[in-house]
């Protein structure tokens, strides 16, 4: 008995000194005091009103001040880099963007009539340029993304203007021949074509925003990082490909379908000897001073920001062609043969042809938006933040609407304009603005200046920057090994794309 009390007695010692003491100083509730201190009142017959302060109480915390800002900067998306912005560290970097991408749109919107093969006003060009810029800057959510013109979405209009073809067919050809505007019969089939590009680019825009609203973007996410850089290797293959009438000076019949890639390289290579020298000079100078240019290194405020060497040598060598008879392929040959320079903005046209022409917006649709969500997630990995796919596919199909009323191609991401853009310094949309800006201020009052550019030179400021995206070709080897899958998909996409 004496051991068991002695133990009671030290059980009893440890627990008093381990004990916590609590003072809880508060009246008893009951359920009527319970109700009356949070304001409700329940009726003799047990139903509960709830109170009107209550209710308002529960409004503001589903509707509060922060989840109005978060939704306003997801559809706004220019409210939150503009209301952080750097001015003293992102300013001269996002104007030395600007002008850069500013001044490289403007020959390359010359020269889209020769890639693609459609003679569309170069201010309407401009217009649409400006308009689908400021949209981007406010809807878009990639912070270094340029929107245009972009000739690879573009030629897949060659299929479609097979529609309404003028000329017998020889636009799609490539064949311009200024005296047949001369023609009424000629005008009519042109404003048929363009008709058929304006309803194309319109119907293009609808289906964009239905993938927006009914949020397909999601698809990106179970996209692997593999089939986007194999995508981007392919646009950047073509892009190539294309520019070779540029550098060349030769114009060929360019080939539609799964082995088109290989056709038309046939074709450059039947076409070599009558190669302009001069061109293939001028073109060889631009890619080594783009190339000495990549191992200076700026920073401002610590800020990588690289020298603008694509403004100087546009502005030079298009300085020393007004001087010098360079004999080389200008884009002023085919500006010269558009019959109009500016066509008013108008509605689309939906004539008995509107059936035929949804299969080949579907296509288009969804190659400007792989475009689209492809490069911005490219871009967005490299700067550590996220877009929006939901909100890009909404906001491209604004830019492809707004570019059917002025009559001009589906509009899709720039991917030259867009390196450009990142490397030489821009940290935020402010960098496309001034860019649209410069673009549309120097087309209207200085077009005639850049009507003299090589178009060799334009090429190799091309070429230089959509080069690193074939850094995926070198990685086949090591992603065989790893991902055979991923393997097959890349190989497929680079070696070919089926036009439309």
């Amino acid at each position: 008995i004496q051991p068991e009390r002695s133990s009671q007695i030290y059980s009893y010692k440890y627990s008093s000194q381990n004990s916590f003491l609590y003072d809880v100083k508060r009246e008893v509730y009951n359920e009527e005091n319970f109700q009356q201190d949070h304001k409700r009142r329940i009726s003799s017959s047990g139903t509960m009103d709830i109170n009107i302060t209550t209710f308002t109480h529960n409004v503001q915390c589903s509707c509060s001040w922060h989840r109005f800002l978060r939704c306003m900067y997801m559809i706004f998306p220019f409210l939150k880099w503009t209301c952080f912005y750097r001015f003293k560290d992102w300013l001269l970097g996002d104007l030395l963007a600007g002008l850069s991408v500013g001044i490289v749109q403007i020959p390359e919107g010359l020269t889209l009539s020769l890639m693609t093969r459609q003679l569309i006003p170069p201010l309407n060009v401009a217009y649409t340029a400006f308009c689908s810029s400021v949209i981007y800057v406010i809807f878009g959510s990639c912070h270094q993304m340029s929107i245009g013109p972009f000739f690879l979405v573009s030629a897949l209009m060659i299929d479609v203007l097979k529609e309404r073809p003028f000329n017998y067919g020889h636009l799609v050809m490539g064949t311009f021949i200024k005296d047949d505007f001369s023609s009424p019969t000629y005008f009519l089939s042109y404003n048929r074509s363009l008709n058929v590009v304006q309803t194309t680019t319109f119907l293009t825009g609808i289906f964009q925003i239905s993938m927006g609203v009914l949020g397909m973007g999601f698809l990106s996410a179970y996209l692997p990082e593999a089939l986007i850089s194999a995508y981007l290797a392919a646009v950047a293959l073509h892009i190539m490909l294309s520019q070779l009438t540029c550098i060349l000076g030769i114009i060929i019949s360019f080939h539609a379908g799964p082995i088109s890639f290989f056709y038309n390289i046939v074709n450059y290579c039947i076409g070599l000897p009558k190669a302009n020298s001069t061109s293939i000079l001028l073109f060889l100078t631009t890619a080594v001073a783009l190339r000495i240019n990549k191992c200076i290194k700026i920073s401002f405020n610590q800020y990588p920001i690289n020298f603008p060497v694509e403004l100087i040598l546009i502005l030079g060598f298009t300085v020393l062609a007004h001087k010098i008879n360079l004999v080389t392929e200008t884009s002023r040959n085919f500006i010269e043969i558009i019959p109009y320079s500016f066509l008013f903005p108008s509605l689309p046209n939906f004539s008995n042809f509107f059936s035929r022409l949804i299969l080949p917006a579907i296509s288009l649709s969804i190659v400007s938006s792989f475009m689209v969500i492809f490069l911005g997630k490219k871009i967005a990995g490299l700067h550590n933040y996220r877009i929006n796919s939901n909100q890009d596919l909404i906001t491209i199909g604004l830019c492809n609407i707004v570019s059917s009323f002025f009559n001009s191609y589906v509009y899709s991401a720039a991917i030259a304009r867009t390196i450009i853009q990142d490397k030489a310094g821009g940290r935020q949309q402010f960098a496309s603005l001034v860019g649209a800006g410069v673009m549309l201020l120097l087309m209207m009052k200085a077009a005639q200046f850049f009507y003299e550019l090589p178009n060799a030179v334009l090429a190799g400021v091309v070429l230089s920057n959509v080069l690193p995206y074939l850094e995926t070709i070198y990685n086949l080897p090591s992603l065989w090994k790893q991902n055979q899958y991923d393997f097959v998909s890349v190989d497929a996409l680079a070696k070919g794309r089926e036009r439309g």
